[in-house]
């Protein structure tokens, strides 16, 4: 597959000067206004296309059912059955294993006000474990998540995205209320998140394609084969579901495998523990010692490596501006895309066993 040119986005920080250089300019000539400069900026940060998957499918050609309301469908080991028009149907979603989680508040079951109020749960599914291209909510901090909502709702946090810097979260931020918020918050602030990924170093991988907001395998029927070629790396991350069939199908338990460069893993664990400048800019600082959260700050392991990679690059873009961007600026301006890539890789492979949180409904 092609790889796009990369967007550049404008520079958010100035280098800081050093002591020396402080003195220097202390003790040196008072310069003219025509012969004052500003200082330098940093390059400023390109963000690959490709780690914003947005192509959209060609319809009724690609490894997912076709959306007709006559052939149910089913996913392994549940023992229900949905068509394709009610797998779509975003406001009362299909649920595949009703007795994993207890039963959904309205907000995640059926959405709010129509057309944009959509589920919670059409996307980030009935057990909250999400899919890369929405991310998981089941054991973020209530509070997190109604502050994640605000965000979008006030276009404080936006995408990097080359493609578009807003999304239907947008829209539907605008379309519920603070109530439903707090139903869908609470909801799934006490529910575990299973890690469902694989992550793998290779130098080359399966070759793939873009389906929808997605990479899928380049077969017919979506699943894994090398008899379909294979590519380099080439410094990407490639996160892509074992079937894309099921992944369409809302599943929850469908694997997926992230594809990294050789060294990622080890490298992404260096600078989780020892911060890209110094102490005070680990990851563990804020997320914990295991990265399972602490406080309002949300547990980041096990979660979609490329979400992690995407929210990395929201961060350093200057796209995501919103009060968690207090915190990220300094940790994430050194960042380059490797290291973005390996840190992902490393966070993304660790097990999410954070602690059931006790949900607290709010009702009017």
């Amino acid at each position: 597959m092609s790889i796009s040119a990369p967007i550049t986005h404008r520079p958010l920080f100035w280098p800081r000067l050093s002591a020396v250089s402080a003195l220097a300019l202390l003790a040196a000539p008072r310069l003219t206004p025509l012969a004052a400069q500003a200082p330098s900026a940093k390059p400023a940060f390109a963000v690959p296309s490709w780690a914003f998957p947005t192509a959209p499918a060609k319809p009724n050609t690609g490894p997912a059912p076709r959306p007709d309301s006559v052939v149910l469908q089913h996913v392994p080991n549940s023992t229900r059955a949905f068509t394709m028009k009610q797998v779509g149907n975003a406001f009362d979603i299909p649920d595949w294993f009703p007795e994993a989680h207890p039963p959904m508040p309205a907000p995640a079951q059926y959405g709010g006000t129509r057309p944009n109020g959509r589920a919670c749960g059409f996307c980030h599914l009935p057990d909250g474990q999400g899919r890369p291209e929405n991310s998981t909510l089941s054991g973020l901090p209530a509070a997190y998540i109604r502050q994640q909502v605000k965000a979008f709702r006030d276009s404080t946090r936006l995408a990097a995205n080359p493609a578009a810097a807003t999304n239907s979260m947008h829209l539907l931020a605008r379309s519920v209320t603070d109530d439903e918020v707090a139903l869908a918050a609470d909801y799934y602030a006490a529910l575990r998140l299973t890690r469902r990924n694989i992550v793998r170093e290779v130098a080359q991988v399966p070759k793939t394609h873009v389906e929808g907001m997605l990479y899928a395998y380049d077969r017919v029927d979506g699943t894994a084969d090398t008899s379909a070629g294979t590519e380099p790396i080439d410094g990407r991350l490639i996160e892509v579901p074992v079937s894309f069939a099921r992944h369409e199908l809302r599943d929850p338990t469908v694997p997926y495998v992230t594809y990294v460069p050789v060294g990622s893993i080890a490298r992404g664990r260096r600078l989780a523990t020892r911060g890209p400048a110094g102490a005070a800019t680990t990851c563990t600082v804020c997320h914990g010692p295991q990265l399972l959260g602490k406080d309002l700050v949300p547990p980041i392991a096990g979660r979609s490596p490329s979400n992690i990679l995407r929210q990395l690059m929201n961060f350093r873009s200057g796209a995501r501006h919103d009060s968690a961007s207090v915190t990220m600026a300094p940790v994430v301006e050194r960042l380059t895309v490797s290291d973005m890539v390996s840190l992902a890789a490393y966070v993304g492979s660790l097990a999410p066993s954070a602690p059931v949180r006790r949900a607290v409904l709010h009702s009017k």
